[in-house]
This record gives structure tokens, C-alpha cells and sequence, in this order.
């Protein structure tokens, strides 16, 4: 190869270089290495709440059980409870997606949006986030923190593991024993 061709095939290849250079940066600025919701261990968290519109569940740890407020003498689905842990606490926020406040209604996290709150066993709030769904993509969610006006985009949809009816929480309440009154 003469010298021109070596030329033009070098400064071919620091291009390049530089369009990739540019484009990692760019790249590094719109997203983030993952991250969990909430930085704690499942046995360190003392409370959940979980609100959507005038609704709103709270489960609490007693001991070692978790019972769900005011409903204290129904059982909690054991399930549930696993996929709050398994799937929501362990759920990463991955891509920021926007900090524009007006877009949140896009995303599902504006203030009248669903609503998971995490305290520790002292009672302390460790994360209060707004939680959307994708209306396109059913594997991924969004999540904004409350005093944040940034959306993420999160790693699994854990919009519907954040119900807040009875029926959702509790077992179905035992039958009413009819052989006593049968005679």
C-alpha cells in the first residue's frame, strides 16, 4: 500500500473512533448502571404502603408475620407477599427516560399515579416511588421518586403486583360454620 492509501485508511479508522467515543458519552448520559428501588434487605423492611387513587393497602411486619392494617385477623396470600419482595423491591430502574414534569402523565407516575412506599423496622421511609406501566412493552415499567422529577425506566412491570383491594391482600374470610344451625 503507498503512504496515501495508509493515510486516508488511519485517519478512516480516528474517525471512527471518534463517532464511537462521542456516542458512548452521549449514551452514558441518558442512561445508568442499574439500580435497585429499594436498598434494603427484606428482612429490614417494617411497612408497605401501597396507594392508587383513593385506595390504599398497608401491609404491616409483625415479628415475623405480615399482616395487612385494620384487617389484622385475615391471613395475608403468602404469594403476594413473596412477589412484593421478589419482584418489587428487587426490581432495578435501568434507563432514565425523562425529567420532564409534564410527561409524567405519559408514563403513569403523576401524583394521582399508583404508589409504593417502604419503611424500615424504626419506622423511617426509605422510598416512596410512583409506579407506571408500559402501554407498549408489558415486560418493563416506569418509576419516578416522589421528590424527584426524574422517570426511569425499570428492569420487569411491577405495576400489577401493586393492588390495593382487600381481595387482592387478604384470603377469602372462612365460611360461616352452617352445621351448628342445621338440625
Amino acid at each position: 500500500m503507498q503512504l496515501k492509501q495508509w493515510r486516508t485508511l488511519g485517519i478512516i479508522l480516528v474517525v471512527l473512533l471518534g463517532v464511537y467515543w462521542l456516542t458512548q458519552i452521549q449514551e452514558a448520559g441518558r442512561s445508568m448502571k442499574t439500580s435497585s428501588l429499594i436498598d434494603l434487605a427484606e428482612d429490614e423492611v417494617g411497612r408497605i404502603v401501597i396507594i392508587e387513587g383513593g385506595q390504599r393497602a398497608e401491609l404491616v411486619r409483625l415479628d415475623t408475620l405480615w399482616v395487612m392494617a385494620g384487617h389484622e385477623t385475615r391471613q395475608l396470600i403468602n404469594w403476594r407477599m413473596n412477589a412484593i419482595f421478589a419482584s418489587v423491591l428487587g426490581a432495578r430502574r435501568e434507563s432514565l427516560i425523562s425529567e420532564n414534569p409534564a410527561k409524567w402523565g405519559t408514563y403513569g407516575v403523576g401524583s394521582n399515579g399508583r404508589q409504593i412506599m417502604v419503611y424500615d423496622l424504626k419506622g423511617d421511609l426509605r422510598g416512596h416511588w410512583f409506579v407506571g406501566q408500559s402501554s407498549s412493552n408489558f415486560r418493563t415499567g416506569f418509576v419516578r421518586a416522589a421528590d424527584q422529577d426524574v422517570v426511569y425506566m425499570t428492569d420487569r412491570n411491577i405495576h400489577p403486583f401493586l393492588g390495593t383491594g382487600l381481595d387482592f391482600w387478604l384470603e377469602p374470610p372462612p365460611a360461616p360454620d352452617t352445621s351448628a344451625t342445621e338440625g
